[in-house]
Order: structure tokens, then sequence, then C-alpha cells
């Protein structure tokens, strides 16, 4: 009887896992109103023009902001 290799699942299951982890932890550490941004449009789901409201901002404003956070973290993760 021939039993799938779960191996390589647990491998990226716990990588990704790790990955999360080390993704919140970079999250928590940016500044205002990178992490805000960020958070609103990634988990909030909301969209650039709602984020920008709450700031008294325009979408273009919400949009450079997520992309600058969104840049920190990627350089972050290297």
């Amino acid at each position: 009887m021939d039993f799938p290799d779960t191996t390589s699942d647990l491998e990226r299951d716990y990588l990704d896992k790790d990955t999360a982890r080390r993704l919140h932890v970079l999250l928590h550490n940016l500044n205002e109103p990178y992490k805000e941004v960020f958070t609103l449009r990634v988990f909030g789901e909301l969209p650039f023009s709602q984020i920008g409201e709450l700031f008294e901002k325009t979408d273009s404003w919400a949009r450079l902001i997520f992309y600058r956070a969104k840049k920190q973290l990627q350089e972050a993760m290297k």
C-alpha cells in the first residue's frame, strides 16, 4: 500500500507559518501610518478611497503609503 509523502507538505506548512510570523512581527514594527494603511488594505480589505477618507487624505496618498509599506516589508523579508 502506498502512502502519500506528507513530509514536503509539513515542511511547506512550517515555512509558511514561520514566514507569516516574521511578516506579522515586521508589520508590528512598521511606523504609522504605514502599519495602519497596510493593515486596512490587506486584512480589512478596504479600498484606497476609504482608507484615504479615514486619514482625511486622497486615495493616491493611501496608494503611495501602502506601496511604501509593502516595499519596506519586502526589503525586511529578504
